[in-house]
C-alpha cells in the first residue's frame, strides 16, 4: 500500500503546505508521497492588475525565504503545475536546493512513483506536448493509478449537482487525457474548489470495466476554508488482483464523456500514432526516441479449430505492445506447457492492447505457466492469474433477468404450463411442442449452460429426465432430449439454459442419429448426469456454444460450434421434426396449441399422466 497526499494550488506557499503536512505526519504517520498540482510557484497575473501581480509576488517570495532558511519537505515531494511570469527562473531557484525534496515532474509524460503509474500534464506552461502525450495515452490504457492535471476535465461535473461549478468549463485536452488514459484517480485544481466527484465507469474496452474517481483540492491557505490537502492509500494497479481492480462500488455513475462531441476522445474511437513501440520506454519513464513498431502481425493459430477452454486459459497483463505470439510463447516456454491459442484484444484500429488470453494444452500446464507471474518479458514484468472460468462467471451472473422467458420471476413468463417445480429446476410443457409429450425441464436460476449448473441442479434434471423417460415409455415412446447453448447477445442476460425433452416414435431416433451424424460429431464419454458429465463435456466444448443431444441410449453426442462456424438455431429441433415426420413442425410458432385455457387443459392432462413419475410427488 502506497500512502500518498494530494495538494491544490501551492502558490509559493510551500513553508505553510509543509507544516501542515508536518502535523498530519505527527498524527497520521509517515507517507510516501506528496503530489502537488496546479499553481506551485505563483507569479501568475491573471488580469494584468498590480494587485494580483502583488500578491504572486508575495507568494513566491516566501517559497524563496523558506528554500534559503534551509527547509526540507516533510514528505518527497512532486509537482506538475509550473506557472509562473518567469518560470525558468522559478525552477533555476529550485535547482539550487537538490535537499530540499521537492521536485517537478515537468510539462507532460508519464513516470513510475513507489510503484505507483502516475500521468501528468500541466496545462499551465504553454510547452507542454498535448499531442505527443495523447498520442502516447493509448498505451497506458487503464493502467494509470493517477492523472495529474491543473484543470479540470471539460464536463465533469454532473448537471444536476452543486449550481456553483456549473461555470466550470474544463479542459478539452483535460477530458481526453481521461478518456483515454482510463486512471483510477484524476486530480486537478485551479478553480479554488474542492469537489469530489462520485466515481464513474469506463467503458469495457475488453478487459472489463473499472472506475475512475476525479477530485479537484483548494488553494493552500485559501480563505474561504476549501479542503486543499487529501490522503489516499493507493496498492499499484499493476498488482491488483483482477477482480479487485475491475470493482465498481454501488454508487458508481456513468461513464461522463458519453456525449463527448470531439469523437476522437472517446475510448476506441481513435487511437494516436507512433504509440505501440516507443510508448514502452516512455511508460517507464524513458523519454528517449524509439522505432516505430511492427503493426499486429497474422495469427499463427487456426483460430476455426481451436476448442476456446477458460479452464486451460491464463489471463496476461502488462505484456509490451510490440510482443509477437512468437515472444509470448518463448516466455512461456520455462514453465513446459505448449500454448495452443492466444487471444490478444485490439482497439477499433487493429493496434494491441497491454493484455492477452493464453490458453494451454492442460489444466495442469497453465497452473504452471502461474509460477512465471512477474517475471519480465522486454524490459516489463508480466502479471498472470488464471482466467476466470465460464462456471464461475456464470454463478455470479445466476440471478433473475427481466426479460428471460424462462425465469419464473418474470411477470410475463408463462407459469401455466408448468407441470412440476423441483429445488433446483421446473418442468413445463412446451409453448410450440414438436409432439404432444414435449417438456422443458429449466433450472430455476438463470444459468446459460450445462457446465455452470452446480452439481445439485444438474443431478435433479437427470432424476427429472429419468421420470420423464418411464412416462413416455408407459406410452409406447423413446425420449429425445437436446439442448442449445448459444449466447443470444441480442437479449438482456443472453441464454437461459432449458432441455427439450420430447417422446417420439422408436422408428424416429434412428433417423435423427443418421441425419445429425455429419454435424455432432463428437461423444461425451460419460452418461447425461452422472459424476464427470460436466468435465468431460467442457474437455470437448470448452467455452463455445454447442448443440448436445442425447438419445434414448444414453449416448449424448454434441458439437462446439466453432469460430465462425455458422449453424441455425433450430438445427436440432428441425431434424428432430423431420426424423418424426413432420418437417412443418421445425417452426415452434407454427405448432402454438391456441388460446391459455387450451394450454392450461394440456397441463391438466399431462400432470395426471406424469403424477405417478414425478420426482416431487412425495414432497
Amino acid at each position: 500500500m502506497v500512502r500518498v497526499l494530494l495538494a491544490g494550488d501551492v502558490k509559493g506557499r510551500y513553508g505553510e503546505l509543509n507544516g501542515r503536512v508536518k502535523k498530519v505526519v505527527a498524527k497520521s504517520g509517515a507517507f510516501d508521497l506528496l503530489l502537488c498540482v496546479g499553481d506551485f510557484f505563483g507569479g501568475k497575473v491573471d488580469k494584468g492588475t498590480e494587485e494580483n501581480e502583488a500578491l504572486s509576488s508575495e507568494a513566491g517570495t516566501e517559497l524563496e525565504k523558506w528554500l534559503k532558511g534551509g527547509g526540507k519537505a516533510a514528505v518527497p515531494t512532486y509537482f506538475v503545475g509550473c506557472s509562473s511570469r518567469s518560470p525558468d527562473e522559478a525552477l533555476e531557484l529550485l535547482s539550487q536546493y537538490p535537499e530540499c525534496g521537492i521536485t517537478c515532474l515537468g510539462s507532460h509524460g508519464v513516470t513510475k512513483l513507489k510503484d505507483l503509474t502516475v500521468a501528468y500534464y500541466d496545462d499551465l506552461c504553454r510547452s507542454a506536448d498535448q499531442k505527443g502525450l495523447l498520442d502516447r495515452s493509448q498505451s497506458l490504457e487503464g493502467e494509470v493509478d493517477l492523472l495529474l492535471t491543473c484543470k479540470w476535465p471539460g464536463g465533469i461535473v454532473p448537471h444536476n449537482d452543486d449550481p456553483s461549478l456549473s461555470r466550470i468549463r474544463g479542459s478539452p485536452v483535460c477530458r481526453k487525457l481521461a478518456c483515454t488514459f482510463r486512471p483510477r484517480y484524476h486530480i486537478a485544481a485551479c478553480e479554488g474548489k474542492f469537489f469530489a466527484r462520485l466515481p464513474y465507469a469506463n467503458p469495457d474496452l475488453g478487459a472489463g470495466s473499472h472506475v475512475t474517481r476525479f477530485i479537484s483540492l483548494g488553494s493552500v491557505a485559501n480563505p474561504g476554508g476549501d479542503k486543499y490537502l487529501h490522503a489516499l492509500g493507493l496498492k499499484p494497479s499493476s498488482s491488483m488482483p483482477r477482480e479487485a481492480f475491475l470493482a465498481n462500488p454501488a454508487n458508481t455513475t456513468p461513464f461522463p464523456y458519453q456525449n463527448d462531441q470531439d469523437r476522437d476522445s472517446h475510448p476506441g474511437m481513435k487511437r494516436g500514432r507512433g504509440s505501440e513501440e516507443d510508448g514502452q520506454a516512455w511508460r517507464w519513464g524513458d523519454q528517449q526516441n524509439g522505432k516505430r513498431g511492427r503493426g499486429p502481425q497474422p495469427s499463427q493459430f487456426d483460430k476455426g479449430s481451436v476448442v476456446v477452454n477458460s479452464n486451460k486459459t491464463a489471463f496476461v497483463r502488462n505484456l509490451p505492445y510490440r510482443a509477437t505470439e512468437e515472444d509470448i510463447i518463448k516466455f512461456f516456454a520455462p514453465c513446459g506447457g505448449t500454448v495452443v491459442d492466444i487471444r490478444r484484444g485490439k482497439d477499433a484500429r487493429g493496434n494491441l492492447k497491454g493484455y492477452a488470453q493464453v490458453q494451454f494444452d492442460t489444466v495442469e500446464q497453465m497452473q504452471s505457466s502461474c509460477s512465471l507471474n512477474e517475471n519480465q518479458l522486454m524490459g516489463r514484468p508480466i502479471y498472470i492469474s488464471p482466467a476466470e472460468s465460464r462456471n464461475e462467471k456464470a454463478q455470479k451472473d445466476s440471478h433473475p433477468i427481466a426479460d428471460c422467458w424462462f425465469c419464473l420471476s418474470n411477470q410475463n413468463a408463462d407459469v401455466h404450463l408448468v407441470v412440476s417445480v423441483g429445488n433446483d429446476c421446473y418442468c413445463a410443457l412446451d409453448k410450440g411442442p414438436i409432439t404432444p409429450y414435449h417438456v422443458l425441464v429449466v433450472p430455476i436460476d438463470h444459468i446459460s449452460c450445462t457446465i455452470a449448473l452446480q452439481d445439485s441442479g444438474l443431478a435433479e434434471i437427470s432424476k427429472y429426465i429419468k421420470a420423464l423417460s418411464s412416462c413416455f415409455a408407459s406410452q409406447g415412446l423413446e425420449l429425445v432430449m437436446f439442448e442449445r447453448f448459444l449466447k443470444l447477445k441480442g437479449r438482456e442476460g443472453g441464454n437461459h439454459c432449458h432441455y427439450n425433452v420430447v417422446g417420439v416414435p422408436k422408428e424416429s431416433t434412428e433417423r435423427l442419429k443418421a441425419g445429425v451424424g455429419g454435424v455432432l460429431d463428437k461423444k461425451v464419454g460419460v452418461p447425461f448426469g452422472e459424476s464427470g458429465f460436466k468435465a468431460a463435456l467442457q474437455e470437448l466444448v470448452g467455452d463455445m456454444e454447442y448443440m448436445l443431444l442425447v438419445l434414448p441410449d444414453g449416448t449424448s453426442l454434441v458439437h462446439p460450434i466453432m469460430r465462425g462456424e455458422r449453424i441455425p438455431y433450430n438445427f436440432l429441433r428441425d431434424e428432430l421434426a423431420g426424423a418424426i415426420g413432420s418437417p412443418e413442425r421445425g417452426d415452434w410458432k407454427a405448432c402454438k396449441v391456441g388460446s391459455k385455457e387450451e394450454e392450461e387443459e394440456n397441463v391438466a392432462k399431462f400432470r395426471a399422466l406424469f403424477s405417478r413419475y414425478d420426482v416431487m410427488s412425495d414432497s
